[in-house]
This record gives C-alpha cells, structure tokens and sequence, in this order.
C-alpha cells in the first residue's frame, strides 16, 4: 500500500470536449451507421456544441427516419435561431409524426407569419395536399398527435386569428376531446383567446367551466383577476374550487371571510389547508365547530405548522376535555403536534391523559414526538414507558424523543442519556423473560392447533389426527350418533311414497349384494361423513361401510412431525429484530450514533461484541458516524476494537474496515493490507472506501480494476478518478468496456464532476480512439460522452 497522500483533484475548470473530439463527433454523425449517427447527434446535443448545426440540419434530410427525428429534437434542444424554413420543410415533406411534432416545437416567434397558415390548418383537418403522411395502413393517425401539438404551437404563437379555428376543432363531436389543449392556447391568444375563455366560463357544462378556470391561470390580461372571481362564486362548488387554486397561483387575494362559511365542505378544507391569508382564530373554530371531518382535519394540520398563543391553545384543550374521544386517531396525532408545541403545563396533562386512554399506535407515536418537546420529569417517565411498547413504531418515537431531550442541558437531559444508555444496554427489556413469554405463547397455540380442543373447518374434531409429545397418535372416540343424510334433505321433498322408495331402493341394494359377491372384498375407498361426498351417499351406504381405521407406521409418525415443525417455523428476516429486546438495542444504538456525548462510547463497544449482527453493525455504524462528526476514539478503546475477534457478518465486517481510516495508521495499514489481498469482495469495497478517507492510494488498485466482480471494479473506478493519476487510464479504461460497458455511467459520472484536468483528457482522448476503432468500442464510447454531456447539463 502506497501511504504517500496524492492530492486530491479540486475542480477547477468545467470539462469541456477538445477539438479532436468534436471533428469525431461531427464525423461519426455523417458517415455513421444509423445507430452511430443517433448516439453522435444525441451526444453533440448533451454537450450543446454550437459546431454541429450544420451536421444536424443536413442530418434532417437524412434517409433513416431515427436520424431525422434525432437531429429535429436536438435542433429543438438547442434552441437555434433562423431554422424556421427547414422545420416548415420537415413538416411539409417528412412523412414521420415525431418529425414533425418536433418540427412544430422548434418553430419561435420570429416564424409566426411563415408557419401560421399552415398551423391552422392542421388544426381543423389533415391537409394532405400540403403534408407528406406515412402508410394509411398504420394502426396510429399521427395527425391526432400533430393536431394537439399544432393547437399548443397556436397558442405559443399567439395566432390571435386561430380562435374560431381551436372552436371548430374542439367542437367536432367525431373527433377527440380537445377542450383542455384549446382553453390553454386561448391564454395565448391576447384579449381574443380572454374573450374566449370567459364564453367557456359561462358554459352550462360545469366541467367546461372549471377547465376554463384553470386555463385562465396562464393568461396575461389584467381582466383575467376579475373573471376568475366571478367564477369563484359559480353555484358549482367544483368551479368555485378551480378558480381559487387559479386565483392563488397568481398570488391574488381570496375573501377567506366568505370562504370559511362556505357550503361545500372542499371548498372549507381548501381555505383551512392552503390560504395565505387565512386567520389563527378562523381555523380553530373550523378545526372545532365545523361539521365536515376533512375541513377539521384539514384545520387542525394547518394549526400544526403554526404557534397559536396561550389562550388560542386554551380553546383547543377545552373541546380535547370534551369532544376528543369521538374524534378519529389521524385527527387527534395533528391536535397533539398542536399541543405539543405550545410547551404548557395543561397541554401535557392532556397529553398524559390521552397517551392512557387511546392505546393506538398512531396516537401513541405522535404524543412520544411531541413529549420531546417538554423537558419535565413527567414526559421522560412517559417517554420511558413507551420504550417496551409492543408496537416498533411506538417505540421507535420513543426512543427519537428520548435522544432529542438527550441532547439539551439540564438535569432531564442528563436523565434522558442514561434512559437511552439503558436501552442500548438492554436492561430496559429482558430477553430472557421475553423469550419464557413467547415460548409460553406458543405452546397456547400449538394446544389449540394441534392439542384435545382443535377443531376441523365444520368445528369438530372426529377427523383430525391429534399427536402427543411422544409423536404418538391420541385415538378419538367415535361420534355415537352417524350423520344421517335425511338431516340435510328438504323437507318439502317428502312424498307419500317415501316407504315404496325406501323398499324399492333396499331390493336394489339387495339384489346388487346378491349379483356382485366380489365386492364385499374390493378395497372401497370411502371419504370421510363431514364431507360433501359423504352427504351424496345413501343413508344404507353409510351404514353398511364403516370407515377404516388408519395404522400409522414409525416412518409415518415423523413425517407428520416434521410436517408439524415445519409449519409452525416462520421466514426469517434479518432486518427485522427476533425479540422486542433486541429491536430496542438496536434503535438506541442507532441514535446513539447522531449523539455527541462520550459516555456513549462504552456502551457501543459493548454492542460490538453482540450475539445479534444487526446489533453489532449499528453498533459500528454509529462509531463511524461519530468519528466522522470529529469524536475520537482513546487509544484503549481502539485497543479493545483491534482486539475483537474477526467478525463473520459481512456488513459488520466492511463498517469496521471503513472505521479504521479514523484509528491508529499502523493498525489501519495491515488490516487494509489484508483486506485489500484477500478474496472477499465486500471487504475489498470497504476497504477502498477506507483508503479514500485517509487519501491513500493502494497497490492492488490495478487489480481491483481488473476484478471479476463488477461491485468491486464500480469501486475501484470510483476510488480511481478520485486521484490525478493519469497512469490508471489503461486499467480505467478496460474496466469500463467490460460487459458491454455496464460502468459507462460511473466513468461519465466521475469525469463529469471532477472537471478538466489530466486524467479526464486522457480519459477523453482513449474514448476517442474508441470511436475510431468503429464496432462495439464506438457504440459504447459514444454513449459514455453522451452520458457525460447530461451530467454536465445537470
């Protein structure tokens, strides 16, 4: 391992493509198979090179039709000026609909009077004088496509003279629904399209009239405030609603007097959730007195991210006292968020009192968030309490809000830590009495599965067999009384000649058992008297065969106990916790990991030497993570960590290996050393991840870049584009082109974001002979510079 630190490469300058690279760009997209040409063109775009206009427009001409549809779109992209004349021609003559819905997206204002006849003619119809279309066998109309977006262009143009055009197309009852595309361009369209729009507002559809409330939104007219206020008062409570959302998008006010008294219950919870304007007072009797459930709901999570003063919390804790028990759970979690922030005395009695009459989780959970916020000895034994709830939600705000009083000062604070010590300590929960517990528990459950009282689906238990601890199968007396079929006929099927049925079927069972002495000796094969098949047979058959007894042989016995075992075992999860105890370790350690006290430290190393792995991973977690916050570990407890026996769980493993970049660098370098020789790829990852923190560059960083593993080559190359060590480009480079380029990304990720410096020309330069090597290499070059590119434009 190599303990020099390279520097690592600050950015600098914002990486750009070299000359070379352009001209073999530009190349590869006019003299480039069809899907080279593609990539070339979507690359060239990526990096916005203002040298390839000419290449993309003769690209536009091109024969394949992905070419063409390619360079229009990246043309769009780029937002070049004067190309009006081509894309009137792409539209014109290329007979491909994504061409020319990119055609129309290119056209800018400056082509108004080129394009506009046109535009309005697709509109309303087809133009197949003008117009180049594809196949008329096609399962798709792409006019459909090109009428919408020619609606958008109209729009976007301002072709004030369209109007009666977008009506016409709209109202065509054979053809699609076009009002929402309509309606927004009329916003385009200057006091014409206003006009319009107000005309849609007075339609005796009300769907109408709320589309056209939204599309009013995007006009710029001043007398689009007025007609959105006419229709906030429609006699539709729809309408209403689509003209306040509009209203508020354009930050005009809102009368929330009216509002909070209006009738439909939408319209009060949207007043009480989004109005800027909307008073303290207002909202608390909305969140008290009104009759709608969403609009208290609504009112009382808006008081949520407010502070109302004492005598406005006053008001809230006299309806609690009173109404709250028939309020639903969401709505008593946000009344408690409420109370919670106003920090007095009575907002925590009631808290108390609810946290003991509403057992819910949900309740449970929101009154443990907002304990947090009362540093009182009452709220810490509350806090205590809920740690050994049954629920992992529950106990996980629990713990959150113990951690959070932890970290203030004062004499709760401090016994907040020691609760939370406690925790991770597991001697706030006890495994063993859990385990007793639960073990008491599943006997209950076997006795009732599988013991004297288990019953059948139809409730008895004459058809089950019954094991004993021994395996040996418990007998079961015979019911004294057969089932009859005539208990399941109808009586209304009883005839008078039920004796004459009754003898005429005895002779034919007679006279079978006379005809057919054989079968007294087949096996018959009967199925049990609770089954529908049983039901279908006479009463005589089920008189005349009992059924058989069933002798279970030793080999018998054990198949059916270990299909009893094998039923009652449970899949196992390892992020889910065996036992309450566990799972409160576990969570306290994990928050522990966010704390900064010391006395911390002592109990995470004791979690270290944990039997449960999950428990001894967190553990390790939160050292790490305190080490990264700057809280150091003394030489004794690096002692006891480098003395802890190799742990056998992988994630266990790698965060101790990444925890060494903060301990002694002696130590650090074997035990890196190791890892980095070994044949363990996650150790290997860790590791890498380890040397990145210390700035050390490894010796065996040629190798990992050659695994056989792609986790471990992504975190090489990673850990390699960190240094300005241009002599990894050929390992770089090899890494990235195996399986197909499957870490293309990862490479145009990292030289994206390191800038231009050595390695990335160099980089640059190997993905240039790339593209000239054609085949393969090109496609997957090109495709890393285009990744590259889009990093960079984000």
């Amino acid at each position: 391992m190599t303990l020099e630190n390279p520097a690592l490469h600050a950015n600098s300058e914002i990486l750009t493509l070299n000359r070379d690279v352009q001209d073999n760009l530009l190349e590869i997209a006019r003299t480039g198979t069809p899907s080279e040409q593609c990539l070339a063109i979507e690359t060239a775009g990526a990096w916005k090179l203002s040298s390839a206009r000419e290449v993309l427009l003769e690209a536009t001409r091109n024969d394949d039709p992905d070419v063409r549809v390619d360079a229009l779109q990246t043309l769009v992209a780029l937002k070049e000026k004067g190309l009006g004349k081509e894309l009137f021609w792409s539209l014109e003559n290329d007979p491909v609909g994504d061409s020319k819905v990119a055609a129309i997206r290119g056209f800018q204002s400056e082509d108004r009077d080129l394009v506009a006849p046109l535009l309005r003619k697709l509109v309303v119809d087809r133009c197949e004088d003008d117009v180049a279309w594809e196949d008329d066998s096609a399962d798709w109309d792409d006019w459909l496509d090109i009428q919408k977006e020619a609606i958008r262009a109209v729009g976007r143009l301002g072709v004030e003279e369209a109007v009666d055009d977008l009506l016409k197309a709209a109202s065509d009852e054979f053809g699609q629904d076009l009002w929402n595309e309509v309606l927004d361009a009329f916003a385009g369209l200057g006091r014409p399209g206003l006009l319009a729009l107000i005309d849609a507002g007075q339609s005796q559809s009300e769907r109408q009239r709320a589309r056209a409330a939204r599309a009013l939104g995007s006009s710029n007219d001043p007398l689009v405030v007025k007609a959105l206020d006419a229709l906030s008062q429609d006699t539709n409570a729809e309408v209403r609603l689509a003209a306040l959302e509009t209203l508020l998008e354009r930050n005009a006010p809102i009368f929330d007097a009216r509002l909070i008294k209006d009738p439909s219950a939408p319209i009060r919870a949207f007043t009480a959730s989004k109005s800027p304007t909307v008073a303290t007072d207002d909202l608390i009797d909305l969140a008290i007195a009104d009759e709608d459930k969403s609009v208290k709901l609504a009112a009382i999570k808006r008081l949520a991210g407010r502070h109302p003063a004492n005598a406005q919390v006053a008001r809230l804790l006299d309806h609690a006292k009173v109404k709250l028990r028939n309020e639903p759970e969401d709505y008593i979690a946000a009344l408690v968020e409420v109370l919670g922030r106003s920090e007095t005395d009575e907002a925590l009695d009631l808290l108390l009192e609810i946290k003991t009459r509403n057992p819910k989780p949900e309740v449970q959970r929101a009154i443990h968030t907002a304990l947090a916020n009362f540093e009182r000895p009452q709220s810490l034994e509350s806090l205590t309490d809920g740690v050994t709830s049954k629920s992992q939600m529950v106990r996980l705000s629990a713990l959150a809000s113990l951690a959070s009083l932890s970290g203030k000062e004062g004499e709760v604070a401090d016994n907040a830590a020691a609760v939370l010590l406690l925790a991770a300590r597991g001697d706030l929960a006890s495994e063993e009495e859990e385990a007793k517990e639960k073990e008491k528990e599943d006997e209950n459950e076997q006795e009732k599965q599988f013991g004297a009282r288990a019953r059948d689906d139809e409730g008895g238990n004459r058809n089950r067999i019954v094991l004993d601890r021994d395996g040996n199968v418990v007998p079961q007396e015979k019911p004294e009384d057969p089932v009859k079929l005539s208990d399941y006929r109808n009586p209304d099927e009883t005839t008078g000649n039920e004796e004459e049925t009754a003898g005429l079927e005895s002779e034919a069972v007679a006279g079978e058992t006379e005809t057919s002495p054989a079968e007294d000796t087949a096996d018959v094969v009967e199925f049990p008297q609770n089954t529908l098949a049983a039901i279908l047979q006479g009463d005589e058959e089920q008189l005349a065969f009992e059924e058989e007894s069933v002798e279970l042989s030793h080999q018998d016995l054990k198949f059916l106990e270990l299909a009893q075992n094998t039923l009652q075992k449970k899949r196992v999860r390892p992020d889910v916790a065996p036992s309450t105890a566990i799972d409160i370790r576990r969570i306290a350690v994990r928050l522990i990991g966010e704390q900064a006290q010391p006395v911390f430290t002592q109990a995470l190393l004791a979690c270290c030497s944990a039997k449960d792995n999950e428990l001894r991973t967190s553990a390790l977690v939160s050292l790490l993570r305190r080490a990264e916050r700057g809280i150091s570990l003394s030489d004794d407890t690096w002692e006891k960590l480098l003395n802890l026996p190799p742990d056998n769980h992988p994630p266990a493993r790698m965060t101790f290996l990444e925890l060494l970049a903060f301990g002694p660098r002696d130590a650090a370098r074997a035990r890196l050393e190791n890892a980095l020789s070994g044949s363990n790829d996650a150790d290997q990852i860790a590791a890498l991840n380890a040397c990145a923190r210390l700035g050390v560059k490894p010796d065996q960083l040629s190798g990992l870049l050659n695994s056989e593993n792609r986790s471990t080559r992504q975190a090489a190359l990673k850990f390699a584009c960190q240094f300005e060590d241009a002599r990894c480009a050929t390992d770089l480079m090899q890494a990235t082109f195996r399986e197909s380029g499957a870490l293309g990304s990862v490479l145009a990720k990292a030289i994206s974001s390191r800038g231009a410096c050595g390695l990335s020309d160099e980089v640059l330069s190997r993905l240039k002979d790339a593209c000239d090597q054609g085949g393969t290499q090109r496609l997957i070059a090109l495709q890393i510079l285009s990744q590259a590119g889009k990093e960079l434009a984000a």
